[in-house]
């Protein structure tokens, strides 16, 4: 069991970073001036890395070709972006990390063809592995990642998901990146094939974990730290399972499918879901469960030996979320500590 550090240190020394950054502005480097304005503005805004790092600590704690490790990671890179712009244009998005989306700036008609481009270039970096399984794996990655983008638009508004619903879209729009990250990471290091499957139920764990805590954060944060305004998700039909917990409630579910049936974007009406969802305990079980999934993960990595890699990744997705717990509202309330239950939940299967 891990518990909240909210001053939390990570030493990122196994990760290179600016080699990877550098790599980065390398691969999208275009040459027209008009085009790589954008690209210099995606790259400046752009989080983490997260799912590069995924990549190269999978595959870095066995011997490895570094040049290919981090052209991978950037690959990695390049189709997240490419999604992220891509979701903008679909929702209609105005802002992206606190800054004007692409779309915003540019208008949809950039932003579609600089998706388009992002992907070519991801796919360039692929082909020159010269691995088909690595291949294989991103390519039907992103055609899972395409169908749960189409199926959330057939979902928007519908009051009657279940939590099923809720996990096999959270696996194709999120999770399903993050386990292909550490499994072409782990390919790359020509990994034993039951560690390559560790590491993708790993990778599952922190992407439902990951997934889970931002959708909380849709009602309890600000806009400000959030990068987008508060109930942006539910404002455009997307319903989470903050939500879907709620509408099970015996005592709030009825009131709170009334509110969500009408005119729910007016503040008056933002308000009174989010005191529901606060008081039906929604939102406290879905961020039990976050953790609960990422405890899940963090024990999988225990199967390693204790070398600096696997400690960093440890330390990696406990920072992670830690700063995603950190940007809770003050009302929210303490977040005491979890004893692992697997038995607490029915947890999606892994795929």
């Amino acid at each position: 069991m891990f518990t909240i550090n909210t001053d939390a240190i990570i030493d990122y020394s196994n990760f290179p970073v600016e080699k990877i950054n550098k790599r980065l502005k390398e691969v999208l480097y275009c040459g027209s001036p008009e085009v790589d304005h954008i690209l210099n503005y995606l790259v400046e805004n752009s989080g983490k890395l997260l799912r590069p790092r995924m990549v190269y600590l999978s595959g870095a704690m066995y011997p490895n070709d570094e040049n290919s490790l981090i052209d991978i990671a950037v690959a990695v890179e390049l189709i997240h972006m490419a999604s992220l712009v891509h979701d903008d244009i679909i929702d209609n998005s105005q802002l992206r990390r606190g800054k004007p989306s692409l779309n915003q700036r540019w208008g949809n008609q950039v932003g579609v063809l600089t998706g388009d481009y992002l992907f070519a270039a991801a796919f360039n970096l692929i082909s020159q592995s010269n691995s088909a399984a690595v291949m294989e794996n991103l390519t039907s990655t992103i055609k899972v990642m395409c169908s749960g983008e189409i199926k959330q638009l057939g979902m928007l508004f519908d009051l009657n998901l279940s939590e099923e619903d809720y996990f096999d879209k959270t696996y194709r729009k999120t999770a399903c990146l993050f386990a292909s990250s550490c499994i072409v990471g782990a390919i790359l290091g020509k990994a034993p094939q039951k560690q390559i499957r560790t590491l993708e139920q790993f990778g599952l764990y922190l992407g439902y974990a990951y997934q889970i805590i931002d959708d909380v954060l849709d009602f309890v944060s600000d806009s400000e730290l959030l990068g987008k305004p508060v109930a942006n998700d539910l404002s455009q039909g997307n319903i989470t399972l903050p939500v879907i917990l709620a509408l099970k409630d015996h005592r709030q579910g009825e009131k709170l499918r009334n509110i969500l049936q009408n005119a729910v974007s007016k503040p008056s009406k933002l308000n009174q879901v989010q005191k529901i969802l606060e008081e039906s305990g929604a939102l406290e079980e879905s961020v039990y469960l976050s953790r609960q999934y990422l405890e899940l993960g963090l024990n999988l990595l225990q199967e390693f030996p204790r070398i600096a890699i696997i400690e960093e990744m440890k330390s990696l997705s406990r920072y992670l979320l830690e700063g995603y717990y950190k940007k809770l509202s003050p009302d929210f309330g303490a977040i005491p500590p979890l004893a692992l239950s697997p038995e607490m939940y029915n947890t999606p299967p892994l795929i």
